[in-house]
């Protein structure tokens, strides 16, 4: 069977939903496919920091987004062994300042809130991409239901194993980190509230490792995600099964809290961290990729979907432009890609603030002002999508690319985007 359309999205998840979503609210015609046979998040929880909350908000679903999402008030950072409070993130504070709440979704309630607001006939489920093809005037897709589509412009949703990727960059893999998660999800009515006393989301951080958990589905569940060093191989998967005592036993001497919380644990998930490395390989031609697919990072300053919402509104914006949609994906390439290696930089500095193996320094760096991300990044939380979207971004120097300016010298610079590659294996 062989179709034609205007522009394909491949790839259901979050990205491509409310890719799928930006384009029905902007008039642009779009075609959605998917490789499950229904849409569903693997994973349990997601967070969503103001400005991407202004991004799902201008995709067309606010009410169906606000009614999903659960408020965070802050997060508590406590020592992992002796309980000692380090730091409160106050995300109240941050939702004024910025116009916007701190939100944390059940992935699979945002998911149902996205594809609530597209059309059935545009969702085509149970197709799996096996193989593209860019050609002159189109791109032809081939699904493993022996389906056929001509598009003549792709955009890739398709996550971090990302099918259309390949096909533009070869073995274009996202690397190992070293680093390992576990997750685990509580019905909220067996958690003692003592635990996460006092806000309802604390971080227990130690060398090497930090756990967090907070309540999603508006205080029904207690989402627990973990990370930690390791020098042993773990295999990137969403839904690989844990050994609940093996998750517990990585976490050596915890304090009563957190101890109390991990003995309630009886089923989790495993699954090594992988991240893409900070470069340009974002799409060509007439292929575009988003999200995970062009950016996947790591998960240490809560940006991975969101960035994925700021990319969804963004590039909306400009195939609703008048633009060719060619000269759409360059300038939305053009804006996007120094941001979101701002961020990619970010997470990684991050990820090393929360696994310091020296405490006190730890702590100075908390007294100082100098260690957490939060509170500090105008930049980040400051950034408005809807007013924005053309703009070229602000990025805090320390995460801006480098450029390379008169005579060989080394500058940093946040409106020009340099052809830069960093593997984020290397920061560790």
């Amino acid at each position: 069977m062989i179709t034609k359309c205007r522009i394909a999205i491949v790839g259901g998840g979050l990205a491509g939903t409310a890719t799928a979503n930006a384009l029905k609210t902007f008039g642009v015609d779009a075609e959605l496919f998917e490789a499950a046979p229904a849409l569903g998040e693997i994973g349990a929880a997601v967070s969503c920091s103001p400005q991407a909350v202004k991004a799902l908000w201008g995709l067309g679903a606010r009410e169906r987004v606000d009614a999903a999402g659960h408020r965070s008030p802050g997060e508590y950072t406590r020592n992992m062994q002796t309980g000692e409070f380090l730091e409160f993130r106050d995300r109240f504070k941050l939702a004024e300042k910025w116009g916007a709440p701190y939100y944390s979704f059940h992935r699979a309630d945002l998911l149902d809130a996205l594809a609530s607001t597209l059309l059935s006939a545009h969702i085509h489920l149970g197709h799996r991409l096996v193989q593209a093809t860019q050609r002159a005037d189109d791109v032809k897709l081939v699904f493993d239901n022996g389906r056929t589509v001509h598009a003549q412009y792709v955009i890739g949703a398709d996550g971090v194993k990302s099918v259309l990727r390949q096909v533009l960059y070869g073995d274009d893999n996202p690397s190992y980190t070293g680093q390992a998660a576990w997750r685990s999800l509580l019905d909220a009515r067996d958690v003692p509230e003592w635990i996460l006393e006092p806000t309802g989301q604390t971080e227990w951080v130690s060398p090497g490792a930090h756990v967090r958990a907070y309540y999603i589905r508006q205080k029904k569940l207690v989402n627990i995600v973990t990370q930690q060093d390791t020098g042993e191989w773990v295999e990137e998967s969403w839904n690989k099964r844990g050994d609940p005592q093996e998750m517990r036993a990585s976490f050596a001497n915890p304090e009563p809290r957190l101890k109390a919380l991990l003995d309630l644990v009886t089923d989790c998930m495993k699954w090594g961290l992988f991240a893409r490395p900070i470069n340009d390989n974002w799409g060509n031609g007439r292929i575009q990729l988003i999200g995970d697919a062009a950016h996947a990072m790591v998960p240490n300053a809560g940006q991975g979907a969101c960035q994925a919402f700021e990319d969804a509104y963004v590039l909306g914006r400009w195939l609703s432009s008048g633009l060719e949609p060619q000269e759409a994906f360059e300038n939305f390439r053009r804006v996007r890609i120094p941001r979101v290696h701002g961020v990619q930089r970010l997470a990684l500095a991050n990820l090393k603030f929360k696994h310091m193996k020296d405490l006190d320094a730890q702590k100075a760096a908390l007294a100082a002002g100098t260690g957490s991300m939060h509170g500090k990044n105008d930049w980040l939380y400051g950034f408005d999508p809807v007013a924005q979207w053309n703009q070229m971004p602000v990025v805090a120097e320390q995460y801006a690319d480098p450029v390379v300016g008169p005579a060989g010298s080394t500058t940093t610079n946040t409106t020009t985007r340099p052809a830069t590659t960093t593997s984020p294996a290397a920061a560790y």
